[in-house]
């Protein structure tokens, strides 16, 4: 057994270890620029009407070892709370599952920053999810790193939701289960359906059916994203299964609802096998009701939510209409939103991309380019350092001098760079310039000053020290 595979082993039976401590469910705020409260409409009279998130804390959680994640996501009608209720019973479905559980609330958002006449946003769901929340959980709690130990799951639209957030940040997750999920809803019954099911306006979320934006939120269209992520699936067929019980309503209109999500289902399956994806698909007797879902969640527990994957593959697809995003810690951003489905495909050492558009593409160091789609170039590497000029370059010991600087990143000024020469420092404007009175002092031929920006390599220059 190789030397990783022994370090994993050990971190997954520490995870097993006898608890120091019981489970407990807390509840955190979770407050968003992109989804504001007074415009949301949440589900149940009793809602507090604000952001929040339901936390299931594991057996041993103590604030010092670090532990999986598992975002767990509600429905249509449902809220942060639900999958806590006596409805979820998360508590008693996860129990001894070594893992932080973070219910989030979505409202009736779909997870999807809403198309709203082509504003894209107000609500904007999915910049909420993938910007905001993952962050913030990743600094309030002790998260294992690797996308090995983080998982997404979710029940009917929260399955979309699962499915859609694991494609638009596949870095970050490495398993994604759906149950009963809203998968593959480019279908001309289902904004009818959903307006008569559950009183939502499909085309105000995602535009017209047939349309790009539908597309660019459709899980089963965006499989090739999923290539490198672990899938699991899981839907009734409209029968009740016998002995298990649920209301005559959810046998009739949960049955009903069930049937159309078993072809959404079959459709993502088909469509993630075609893309190399790694799909676990349980296809069962069942209706759109609690107890299934129950017994999927304890299903995909089973099935392994953390198991292996890889890390970050040479190889990849990634499809989105986001402005803004980030593609196996590429981080791009859009002068203009997409106006179709924009693809980036990476090949070793290469970076493709189709579509219309011009992108900024920066590692997390903040390497990178803006370029004009489609192209075809060399990947950003990994570390860069910021460009420094000086002038002068030479400078007469004892005399003060003003010495200006001027810091580019591939041609463009930098602007809020930290300039350094012996103990002064300069921060640079708009048009990346600064400049430092000082007088050389020493015996040191040359001085080397230095300019630094949080994230970068930092640039340097050298002024030759005469007598």
């Amino acid at each position: 057994m190789s030397r990783a595979a022994l370090s994993a082993l050990a971190v997954w039976l520490c995870l097993a270890c006898a608890p120091a401590s019981a489970a407990e469910l807390v509840t955190i705020d979770t407050p968003s620029r992109h989804v504001d409260p007074a415009h949301v409409e949440f589900n149940g009279a009793d809602h507090p009407r604000v952001l929040r998130a339901t936390v299931l804390l594991p057996d041993g959680y103590d604030g010092a070892r670090r532990f999986p994640v598992l975002y767990l996501l509600h429905g249509l009608g449902d809220s942060y709370a639900t999958w806590a209720s006596d409805s979820g019973r998360v508590a008693e479905v996860a129990a001894g599952l070594p893992a932080i559980v973070v219910m989030p609330e979505a409202a009736r958002g779909f997870y999807s920053s809403w198309w709203n006449g082509g504003r894209r946003g107000d609500p904007g769901w999915e910049r909420f999810f993938l910007d905001e929340l993952v962050p913030l959980v990743e600094r309030r709690f002790r998260v294992l790193p690797g996308r090995r130990w983080h998982a997404v799951a979710g029940l009917s639209m929260g399955g979309m939701g699962a499915t859609f957030l694991a494609s638009q940040l596949p870095s970050y997750f490495g398993s994604a289960a759906t149950f009963s999920g809203f998968v593959a809803h480019q279908r001309a019954e289902i904004p009818a359906g959903l307006r008569a099911y559950g009183g939502v306006d499909y085309e105000r979320i995602f535009g017209p059916v047939d349309g790009f934006y539908a597309t660019g939120h459709n899980p089963a269209r965006l499989t090739d994203n999923l290539r490198a992520t672990r899938l699991f699936v899981t839907v009734g067929d409209g029968t009740a299964e016998p002995g298990v019980q649920s209301s005559p309503a959810a046998v009739a209109g949960g049955g009903v609802a069930e049937a159309e999500l078993r072809a959404q289902n079959d459709e993502l399956v088909a469509n993630a096998r075609r893309s190399g994806v790694a799909v676990e698909y349980r296809p069962k007797r069942g209706v759109h009701d609690w107890p299934y879902w129950r017994a999927a969640l304890r299903d995909a527990i089973a099935w392994d939510l953390f198991a292996a994957v890889p890390e970050a593959p040479a190889e990849w697809t990634y499809r989105t209409v986001a402005k803004t995003g980030e593609a196996w810690g590429l981080r791009f951003a859009f002068e203009q939103p997409p106006e179709d489905v924009v693809a980036f495909e990476r090949s070793g050492a290469r970076l493709r991309a189709e579509g219309r558009g011009t992108v900024s593409v920066r590692t997390a160091r903040g390497c990178g380019f803006e370029a004009a789609l489609p192209f075809d170039r060399e990947t950003p590497p990994e570390s860069c350092p910021l460009r420094l000029v000086v002038s002068p370059r030479r400078a007469v010991r004892g005399r003060r001098t003003r010495f200006r600087f001027a810091v580019t990143d591939a041609g463009r000024p930098v602007a809020g760079a930290r300039v350094f020469l012996g103990r002064r420092t300069a921060r640079t404007d708009a048009s990346g310039r600064a400049a430092i009175l000082f007088t050389l002092r020493g015996r040191a031929p040359v001085r080397r000053p230095s300019a630094w920006l949080p994230g970068r390599e930092p640039g340097r220059a050298v002024i030759r020290v005469s007598l």
